[in-house]
């Protein structure tokens, strides 16, 4: 009965979220500039945005994005753009999250004097409205941490909710969403992943929370798609924030072969409000779709939304009598026995990719939160074989280093297990020798071009690393595809991606005569291209060691 409830919940909520094909703004608000990123004004009169890499942006053309802002005129045409002044824009990336009220704004980054660059991340609030805001104050967020360059989110339309995409502590893999929940004190609480059924190992992005509560929009391009990136829908089916039902993709109403993100509906709002590459002006353009609510609740904000509460801390003062008391019986204290400590034992083997070999190789443990090393130095035994034993109130980076071979990272997302378990981790070395090939994971690119997706760079700095330590060491990039369309034009591309990632580690300040880069195309398949899974194992870069 529970399954056939949830399922009806599901269809109810995709039905109640019909549109129709997106449209372009009448009127001036789009440019040949990127605008993306739009938030309603609580009154729906003033459409704020970001427009990114403009020549009046506080940082020029190389400005990655200035908060702007656009009145609806009385023929329902946006008016010219306007930018919202300096006092809540920068040379670094600005965007408004959402509105706690008409003239309170959450807007992202943390703000310094004299545009210093700031050295915390996170989310600051601001109060005016248009051009005219006072100085935006840092929210303190714990463990609010990203990776990316990539900034996105959404304020709920009740306040006391906030989504975001961060590359963080326990990221599945690019950046994923989280949530994060307004307690009655006024703070905010730490962000919160909201789990496997909407994060892949790819980017999901730009999240919105409908003001029903539970309908979750959000952009991906780690599900099946029409362009580089997707919106996609999701209904949270429990309170637990990490139980949501499977991501149903808008359709070709609403994705193009183009770029979709942040899906937006104001409150009280007749159409939704994204951005798009598909025919746009110049590189991303401001778009509607008209929506179509079925019930009175998904148009305003539920006020009956479950927000977990932290616990305070509670002090009990100590009574002072102002009698004399009999002298008490004198009873032995028993102290209470502090609650055990849960930990998580990881256990495997580390072996020769090559020769499928054990290894003598030493691992460290580092603490993500803390950034401290936890446990020096773990040693395999004879067979290869560890064992570790660690706290599960963390999370945790495991390096695995032997003479003579590339080193490897791996992550440990124990903080949020409950229970006392045994994690089986084994890990295949690759020798530093010519003709070894690592497979460069995560590193994507827009599709059908060389532009790196952010999150890439990660993975690329690990190579710049191993360069570093090996100076002797010489390596080729190469850039694969899959076998779909003509074959010299995968062949310019990859050439073109690999190009790409060599010059990246260059700029990261790899030793350019250790780096070569080739195209593959398609003649390098690791698997069938019969279906899109398998095609995207095909699609990666790699490098291979030409000189040792």
């Amino acid at each position: 009965m529970r399954h056939t409830f949830l399922l009806l919940l599901t269809c109810f909520h995709f039905a109640v979220y019909a549109q129709e094909e997106h449209e372009k703004l009448e009127g001036n608000l789009n440019s040949s500039a990127n605008e993306v990123a739009p938030v309603l004004s609580a009154d729906g009169q003033t459409l704020y945005f970001v427009r990114q890499y403009h020549p009046q942006n506080v940082g020029g053309v190389t400005d990655p994005g200035d908060i702007w802002y656009s009145d609806l005129q009385a023929d329902g045409q946006w008016g010219v753009a306007i930018h919202g002044g300096k006092t809540i824009n920068n040379r670094f990336y600005n965007g408004v999250i959402g509105f706690a009220d008409e003239r309170t704004a959450y807007v992202h980054g943390h703000y310094l004097d004299r545009n210093k660059q700031p050295t915390t991340q996170g989310v600051s609030t601001t109060s005016g409205q248009k051009n005219q805001w006072n100085t935006p104050q840092a929210v303190k967020i714990p463990y609010f941490y990203t990776k990316s360059k990539h900034q996105s989110g959404s304020l709920h339309a009740s306040s006391q909710i906030m989504l975001t995409a961060l590359q963080s502590y326990d990221s599945r893999g690019a950046e994923d969403l989280y949530v994060l929940f307004r307690q009655n004190d006024g703070s905010w609480s730490e962000p919160k992943n909201i789990g496997n059924d909407i994060n892949t190992e790819y980017q999901e992005m730009t999240p919105f929370l409908a003001p029903d509560g539970k309908t979750l929009f959000f952009a991906s391009n780690g599900y099946e798609g029409f362009g580089s990136r997707d919106i996609f829908m999701s209904v949270r089916l429990d309170e637990s924030w990490r139980s949501w039902s499977n991501p149903k993709n808008l359709g070709a109403s609403v994705n193009t072969p183009g770029t979709e993100l942040y899906y937006n509906i104001p409150k009280n709002g007749d159409f939704a409000y994204l951005s798009s590459t598909q025919n746009s002006d110049g590189m991303a353009d401001i778009v509607k779709v008209r929506i179509n609510p079925e019930e009175e609740m998904l148009a305003e904000a539920d006020s009956t939304l479950d927000i977990p509460e932290e616990e305070p801390i509670v002090i009990t003062p100590s009574v002072v009598e102002t009698f004399t008391e009999p002298e008490p019986e004198v009873i032995e204290e028993v102290p209470e026995e502090e609650p055990e400590t849960l930990m998580a034992t990881i256990q495997g083997k580390v072996l020769n990719e090559k020769a499928q070999q054990p290894l003598n190789a030493e691992l460290v443990v580092r603490s993500v939160r803390n950034d401290t090393t936890l446990v020096e130095t773990i040693q395999t035994d004879a067979q290869g074989t560890f064992s570790v034993s660690l706290p599960l109130n963390d999370n945790y980076e495991l390096s695995i280093v032997a003479e003579g071979f590339i080193r490897q990272r791996d992550k440990l997302l124990l903080a949020e297990t409950t229970e006392a378990s045994t994690l089986e981790r084994n890990y295949q070395l690759t020798p530093i020798e010519v003709g070894s090939t690592v497979n460069l994971e995560n590193v994507l690119f827009d599709r059908g071009t060389a532009d790196m997706l952010p999150g890439s760079g990660e993975r690329l700095d690990e190579v710049v690393e191993f360069l570093g330590e090996n100076p002797e060491v010489a390596i080729e990039v190469g850039g694969h595809t899959d076998n779909r369309g003509r074959a010299d034009l995968n062949i310019k591309l990859s050439s073109q991606r690999a190009e790409a990632v060599r010059e990246y580690l260059i700029q990261q300040g790899a030793n350019a005569e250790q780096i070569t880069a080739k195209g593959y195309g398609g003649t390098q398949p690791l698997s069938s291209n019969a279906i899109e899974e398998e095609r995207r194992k095909n699609r990666r870069v790699t490098f291979m060691i030409v000189r040792k």
